[in-house]
């Protein structure tokens, strides 16, 4: 037979064991959801992760993909937004150049003004010119002799001035605006009042015929 209070004392270090089973499954189920709620937070909310903190525009409540925590543009596919800053088209205040077409040498009257004294250049450089086909005169110069050559044009004949300084072999730059008072330096300028371009031709040699 059983002694008195055998099973009783069994009882007792059974409910013992039952309390310290349920204790253990409990503390081990506090630390599985522990740690599954720290990976969690290690896989979704690492620092400058976008898609952590999406980011309110306008206080509309609606967020914006591809936006930052600090308001940074993300590039990539898919995003909806445009990484390359939108350049404003700026319009040009300089006007542009104006070009002044060659006329036909036939609509072109030049005249050759001999400030050399030497007898019969402004003759042959007359004649040159009108090889090739402009309307020509042949002056001296109203002070003789002059000491440089130069090419003045009226207005309008800038690029005709050029023509003729090439026909002539002549620098680009003796080209000049004509004055106003161009007819003065001009002996017997009567005839040549309505002529659009005047060669002098001075003692320095810069064009020779």
């Amino acid at each position: 037979m059983t002694a008195p209070g055998q099973y009783a004392a069994g009882g007792n270090s059974l409910a013992r064991s039952a309390r310290g089973s349920v204790g253990r499954g409990v503390a081990l189920v506090v630390i599985a959801v522990a740690v599954g709620a720290w990976l969690l937070y290690v896989a979704f909310d690492e620092p400058g992760d976008p898609s952590s903190s999406p980011v309110t525009v306008d206080g509309s409540g609606e967020t914006v993909p591809g936006v930052g925590t600090e308001g940074e543009v993300v590039e990539g596919e898919g995003n909806g937004v445009n990484s390359d800053p939108i350049e404003e088209p700026t319009e040009s205040t300089e006007a542009p150049p104006v070009s002044v077409p060659i006329k036909d040498p036939s609509q072109v009257k030049v005249v050759a003004v001999n400030g050399t004294g030497t007898t019969g250049l402004a003759g042959r450089t007359a004649d040159l010119l009108g090889v090739h086909g402009y309307v020509t005169g042949a002056k001296n110069a109203a002070e003789v002799p002059l000491a440089v050559s130069f090419i003045y044009y009226r207005a309008g004949y800038s690029e005709d001035a050029k023509a003729v300084a090439a026909r002539l072999l002549a620098p680009a730059d003796i080209i000049t605006p004509a004055p106003d008072d161009v007819l003065a330096l001009v002996a017997n300028s009567d005839d040549v009042g309505d002529f659009h371009i005047f060669v002098f031709l001075g003692s320095d040699e810069v064009i020779t015929v």
